[in-house]
């Protein structure tokens, strides 16, 4: 199969979407897809993508033609996505006139750029991370597409009943783990690697600071645990937190390593007595629609997880492999994390089902789904 893979994207980058677009493109050409990535050429590092995120198989890059005009406000961000629009869609035309005809398959990273794929000749896929309104320009995109993949049920359901889209031409898949790399090894072996504490009680955090997250939570909780709790905050700074709680003033037992490449990660993890992803019933996205990577990395590394109680969250999970937490209340938060740390054994059997469930999220298995739902409705 040939597989067009538009992302309007920055790549290669440390952001998560940067890195499941990377994940799935190997993940397609280990299933034997000729794809081709097609971003814009703005300014990134100038490592190929293989590289960058050690990738297995060589995913091919074409980087096309576009104006970077994002920090210049709402006519910036449309003249960027329409530059976009054009540019590959004036590739694929001529690809498809060279005889390369193929299978689009598109992300929306933004609201507008992606529309134009349905308009190509080509049978065309969108993967979505999140709901859609009612507009004429979805109307129009919608009538077209012949399939989407959707991270959750909750997704499909808003996009079936908003846009009147046909329930069986929906795919959920959330997101993956590349379980080769997430390999836990053991806590005194990773603690020595990155030189912390050997005797120190340690729950972390892992990934990049964002309102929608809910972080105040955390800074709240934290004033809460007992004196030889510490929180290791991976992947911000302490003044990207100060800048975006603001009022608060942070308790002592934060740490903040800063931010650490995609591959070492897993040693980081390794090093945790146990791990926490948040949630917060303040923001849809985090409620209700967010399929985060770091979920199933976490059930791979054989370590306790604490999780925020949202619906996006037990779409994947339940109280069989992680220990939930009400969002946004700082009390329960700490009762839960005191009682984890203080007691690893009571949580054994949730580990060794965590590790279970993530055999199920695989980037190969998720890729193999989509390429079956692909050629059945291409």
């Amino acid at each position: 199969m040939k597989l067009y893979y538009i992302a309007n994207a920055r790549m290669p980058n440390k952001k998560a979407y940067a890195i499941q677009i990377a994940k799935m493109c190997e993940a397609f050409v280990d299933e034997g897809v000729d794809l081709e990535l097609i971003v814009p050429n703005f300014k990134s590092v100038t490592e190929s993508i293989t590289k960058y995120y050690e990738l297995r198989s060589t995913v091919r890059l074409i980087r096309l033609p576009a104006v970077d005009l994002y920090l210049f406000g709402k006519w910036g961000y449309f003249l960027s996505g329409l530059s976009f629009m054009v540019s590959y869609s004036l590739y694929l035309l001529v690809r498809r006139l060279q005889g390369n005809r193929g299978v689009v398959y598109t992300i929306d990273m933004d609201t507008f750029s992606f529309m134009a794929s349905v308009f190509l000749g080509m049978p065309c896929f969108l993967e979505t991370h999140g709901g859609k309104a009612m507009t004429r320009m979805n109307t129009v995109f919608f009538k077209r597409v012949n399939g989407i993949i959707v991270i959750n049920s909750i997704i499909k359901k808003q996009i079936a009943e908003t846009i009147d889209f046909p329930e069986q031409k929906i795919l959920v898949w959330p997101n993956g783990v590349d379980l080769d790399l997430f390999r836990d090894i053991a806590k005194e072996e990773a603690r020595k690697k990155i030189s912390l504490p050997k005797e120190r009680k340690i729950v972390m955090y892992c990934g990049r600071f964002y309102r929608w997250k809910g972080l105040e939570v955390l800074v709240d909780a934290a004033t809460k645990l007992s004196s030889d709790i510490f929180v290791y905050l991976v992947g911000g700074t302490k003044e990207d937190l100060v800048a975006m709680i603001k009022e608060k003033e942070l308790p002592k037992n934060l740490v903040f390593p800063g931010e650490k490449s995609y591959n070492e990660i897993p040693v980081w993890l390794s090093a945790a007595d146990a791990l926490f992803v948040l949630g917060t019933k303040y923001d849809t996205q985090s409620y209700y629609y967010t399929s985060p990577m770091k979920i199933f990395e976490y059930l791979a590394m054989k370590r306790p997880v604490i999780a925020s109680e949202t619906p996006a969250l037990k779409e994947v999970v339940s109280s069989r492999e992680v220990v939930f937490y009400e969002p946004d209340n700082a009390e329960d938060l700490a009762i839960k994390i005191n009682s984890v740390v203080h007691n690893l054994d009571s949580v054994n059997e949730r580990v060794v089902a965590a590790w279970a469930r993530s055999n199920d999220f695989t980037w190969h298995k998720r890729a193999k789904d989509i390429l079956e739902f692909i050629k059945k409705y291409d």
